[in-house]
């Protein structure tokens, strides 16, 4: 009876181990890499970890990539990634977080328009560490405008009165992180979805 007890809770844990180590290599592993906005202070990491934690039914982990990352070769970040025990890896680097501001002539010589966005552009990679391939490499681009601006006969790009004040560039590059932050989550949710899992 103790032995049939003892194989029972072997059996047991055996099973847990298999499938605790069966969910470890299901795990995405999330690095950001975002770079200073001259304009306002970005939340664009604290957004996305907030919309990640809608992500349960695989464990998404942060973890940055290892220095040697920029200078390695493909099979050097799979080995990394394996070691990780991580099936996938969602490589995030933003280039860019700034203000552009675009003219379009209404009127020649007469009446102009400035319209300033703020933009946000880098690359998202995905890389399966299962198989062994990258299954996404691309740019991303996003833009959120603010309220234009007009002009009459001076087509002066630097004049005071185009520009965005402070608050309201605050203001627009908080709305342009949750955009940014609720797209990148969606990208990594369809992850999750039985896209990859179980292939």
């Amino acid at each position: 009876m103790v032995m049939g007890k003892l194989s029972i809770a072997l059996i047991s844990a055996a099973l847990l181990l298999l499938f605790a180590s069966v969910a470890a290599q299901e795990n995405i592993l999330v690095s950001t890499r975002i770079p200073d906005c001259p304009w306002a202070d970005s939340h664009l990491d604290e957004r996305l970890n907030l919309y990640l934690t809608s992500i349960t039914n695989v464990p998404i982990i942060r973890r940055q990539l290892p220095a040697f990352a920029d200078t390695a070769g493909f099979t050097e970040i799979l080995a990394w990634g394996r070691q990780q025990n991580a099936r996938f890896l969602v490589d995030i680097s933003m280039a860019r977080i700034d203000l552009e501001r675009r003219k379009q002539t209404i009127f020649p010589l007469l009446l102009f328009r400035y319209r300033t966005y703020a933009v946000a552009t880098g690359t998202i990679r995905i890389i399966d560490f299962k198989k062994g391939r990258m299954t996404k490499l691309e740019n991303i681009a996003y833009e959120l405008k603010a309220s234009d601006q007009w002009q009459i006969f001076d087509d002066e790009k630097d004049d005071p009165e185009l520009m965005v004040p402070a608050d309201r560039k605050q203001i627009l590059f908080d709305r342009l992180d949750d955009n940014v932050a609720l797209s990148l989550c969606e990208q990594i949710k369809a992850l999750t979805r039985g896209n990859h899992f179980g292939s």
